[in-house]
Order: C-alpha cells, then structure tokens, then sequence
C-alpha cells in the first residue's frame, strides 16, 4: 500500500512538472511583438511566414517574409518542403491562423517555430516596420477621425470589426445582420473590414478580431473583443441603450 501510494504520488508530481514545461515552452514560442522583433533580429538563417492571403500580403508585411495561405489546400504540402531545422517566425493579421499554422508545422516535426502574438494588428500598434511588394502606397481605409464623423447621429452605432478569413467573424454575420433589422431605429450596425482599414485599427490600438465597439454619438459605451454569441450580445446592446437613453 505504502508503494502504491509512493508511485501514485511520484507520478502526479512528473505530470505536474511536464504540464509546468510544457505551459513555459508554449508562453517562450509566442512572443509578444517587441520580443518577436527582437529576437528575429538577433536570430541567423531564420525563415519568415506570412500565412495570410496574397491579398493581406501585398498591402503589407515584414520583410524579408515567405507569403504561404494557411486557407489555401495546398498550405500543408508547402510547409513540408521546408528545411525543419530552421528557426521559423509566424504570423497572420491578429494570432489565429498562424496558431493554427504553428500547431501544425510543429506535429510535422519542426522544432523550433515562434509565433507573433496579435499578429499583424500587434505589429503596426508597436509601429514596428513593414514592407510592400507593390509600387503603389498601402491602402489603409479610413481615418479615426473620418471614423467618428460616420457615428454622427442620435441612433447609438455598434461597430463590427471583420475580416473576411475570420471563423468567428463569420459566425457572427449572420445574426448581426438579424440584430439590426429586429432594432431597426435602436441601433445601427456598422461593419469594418479589418483589412482595408489597417491605419484605423492601429490608430484605435485595436490588437484582435472580431472587435465590436458600441458608440453613443462620439462616446464609446461598451466594447468587446472576440466571439459573442447572440443572446449576450442582444442582452447587452439593450441594457446599454436602456441605461444610456
């Protein structure tokens, strides 16, 4: 008994210790964007991986990156005809592709992989510097103060910041589009692709999407970021506009 008891206990404290490494290992490959920077700076023969669209590329990215579209089919095929013993620096426009992208370079074998936390919305509100493969100037949407002047009015205005590779983001379309035709009058939804108005999100300090900002006239009243389902959603947009009107 008193063996049984040893052994039980010299295992929990292994699995203690191996989640503790495990949970350290994962907090050291996802780097904040001045740590990511830093030590893409400090590192030789490390490779750079955008894995957003060609599109999101185009309109901006850290030099020197590989452009590989991790919703592409053919994203897996591509990561395995690189070099696993390289170090390799990943990222997307907020986190979540390249956790995905990341997740799944390392079950391929590829040791060492660092990941850019908030992705590129963390980048640019660090103002760290980016780079373009095309002769024209990025297209960066509209400005915070062309911004506010679209939320003039009385009607209160909630703003969902979108993309259009975002799963969450899509899940969400489909009953906010029925939240604004149930409070028609109440609220308006206003919806801003994250992608074409880079200068805006960076200017806002806006690090992850969905975004969903509910302004009262200029006032920002509540805010959330991430997904939200609809009862919640609903429960709040009225609470708010019940206590605020």
């Amino acid at each position: 008994m008193k063996n049984t008891l040893l052994f039980l206990f010299s295992a929990f404290i292994i699995c203690v210790f191996s989640c503790s490494e495990s949970q350290t290992q994962q907090a050291k490959t996802l780097l904040p964007a001045s740590e990511f920077s830093s030590l893409l700076q400090k590192t030789s023969g490390e490779i750079v991986v955008d894995v957003r669209t060609p599109g999101e590329y185009q309109g901006g990215h850290l030099a020197e990156a590989v452009n590989i579209d991790f919703n592409d089919g053919g994203f897996q095929q591509n990561i395995s005809k690189l070099d696993k013993s390289k170090e390799y620096f990943v990222y997307c426009l907020s986190g979540g592709r390249s956790a995905a992208a990341a997740e799944m370079m390392r079950s391929m074998g590829f040791a060492k992989v660092y990941e850019l936390d908030g992705g590129m919305i963390a980048w640019r509100s660090a103002n760290l510097p980016e780079t373009t493969d095309q002769p024209k100037p990025m297209k960066t949407g509209m400005n915070q103060q062309e911004f506010l002047k679209s939320l003039e009015g009385n009607t209160p205005v909630l703003v969902d910041f979108y993309a259009e590779w975002c799963k969450p983001c899509k899940q969400m379309q489909p009953f906010l589009e029925k939240l604004e035709k149930d409070m028609a009058g109440k609220v308006i939804i206003k919806r801003i692709d994250a992608d074409q108005n880079t200068a805006l999100l960076q200017s806002m300090g806006i690090e992850g999407i969905p975004y969903l900002i509910l302004h009262d006239g200029k006032k920002v009243v509540w805010n959330h970021m991430g997904f939200i389902d609809e009862t919640n959603l609903r429960k709040e947009i009225t609470s708010l506009i019940s206590i605020n009107h």
